[in-house]
């Protein structure tokens, strides 16, 4: 079988040409769903203005307007305006609750996202595959730096996600926005990195991980999004295992694990092959490839990125987890071990982290050795 909303999701970002070269080894083996999908990226073709596009997504079988939803009430929240109509599988629209004071002069606005599938593309298990993932997933998740979500609902006969609203940029824009320095951004990495050791300890992959999908706010705090792409791991290598080379995994170009890549299951080791990635562009601007990885400046971090990036799953750090435990001895001036486990290497770590102790301890061995010459001599 062809896990079709998945693919769909990686087919959509390709140019026509792509998209068939692609397809074309799955034609004979899945007819059917071939033919399913090639309809849903027709629709990417078709040239609208915005507010057909709206009207077009948001119903299989009624003209439902981007105006009709503007001014719609979801969970309290009133839908104010469009967000974001680039995701590939959803429309993200602003809502708002409005609290007065008492004497009704002043009001403050509670702001939440409201994320409603693009159904036009999806027949109705599909829907339900993707957009019931990933609201059954944040439901079950509590932890300051991924998305929370207020609950599930419907407008106009179209079920949405209330999510909260993360007033940010995207990665990407926020590094070319902002000038920092290398702690500044390992600052901002190990909050991505406790995001995802979070989901690793609950046995989620995230699957997408890019700078669209992490948004950073003023202030600098990180909120992992889109979760819609999310899979428990180990109970899909359990129940999985014997068919798993008729999976089709979705992957984005650049960002994803080769076994993304290449349809196979992926764990933790996966998304820690697009940390690797992702911290490689935030340190250099550019995305890694195996020529241009070998020559950061720092020989530490170097070897920290080139582990994350190994081909083969188990040779890269097991978990987002471990990935942050070896940024954490980078930072501390600590010995990292993918670097080099040599007694010198330890040594001339110690002297540089505590120099005054080291000194004093080189001095006792030192008097020590010397005592002893005189004894015995």
């Amino acid at each position: 079988m062809i896990d079709i909303v998945s693919l769909y999701s990686e087919l959509a970002s390709l140019s026509k040409t792509d998209q068939q070269q692609r397809l074309l080894p799955l034609k004979q083996k899945f007819p059917g769903q071939v033919t399913t999908l090639e309809k849903m990226l027709t629709i990417d073709d078709i040239s609208l203005s915005s507010s057909q596009l709206i009207s077009q997504q948001l119903s299989n079988q009624s003209s439902i307007s981007y105006d009709a939803l503007i001014g719609e009430q979801v969970m309290g929240f009133t839908i104010t305006q469009l967000v974001s109509e680039s995701g590939g599988m959803g429309l993200v629209f602003q809502g708002e609750q409005r609290l007065m004071s008492h004497d009704n002069l002043h009001a403050k606005a509670h702001k939440a996202a409201i994320k409603i599938l693009r159904t036009n593309k999806f027949n109705s298990n599909q829907q339900k595959e993707i957009f019931y993932n990933e609201a059954s997933i944040l439901m079950t998740l509590d932890h300051p730096n991924v998305c929370s979500i207020y609950g599930v609902s419907e407008v106009l006969g179209n079920a949405c996600i209330v999510m909260d609203f993360i007033d940010g940029q995207g990665l990407d824009v926020w590094l070319a926005n902002n000038k920092l320095n290398l702690k500044q951004k390992l600052n901002v990495f190990e909050q991505l990195l406790r995001a995802m050791s979070y989901l690793h300890g609950q046995h989620l992959y995230h699957g997408d991980l890019k700078p669209q999908n992490i948004i950073i706010n003023d202030q600098g705090h990180l909120v992992l999004i889109d979760l819609g792409l999310a899979r428990k791991y180990k109970q899909e290598i359990s129940d999985c295992a014997d068919n798993s080379h008729q999976i089709i995994q979705a992957f984005t170009r650049y960002w994803s694990a080769p076994e993304q890549v290449a349809g196979q299951f992926c764990t933790s080791q996966s998304d820690v092959f697009s940390l690797g990635v992702i911290l490689h562009y935030m340190i250099t601007g550019k995305v890694a490839i195996t020529d241009t990885v070998n020559k950061l400046k720092n020989s530490e971090l170097n070897s920290i990125i080139n582990k994350a990036l190994e081909n083969a799953p188990q040779q890269r750090y097991l978990d987002a987890e471990s990935f942050r435990q070896s940024i954490h001895f980078f930072r501390q001036g600590l010995p990292v071990q993918e670097y080099s486990q040599s007694a010198p290497y330890h040594l001339q770590k110690l002297l540089r982290r505590k120099p005054f102790t080291s000194l004093a301890c080189v001095l006792l061995v030192y008097s020590i050795s010397t005592t002893l010459w005189i004894v015995f001599c």
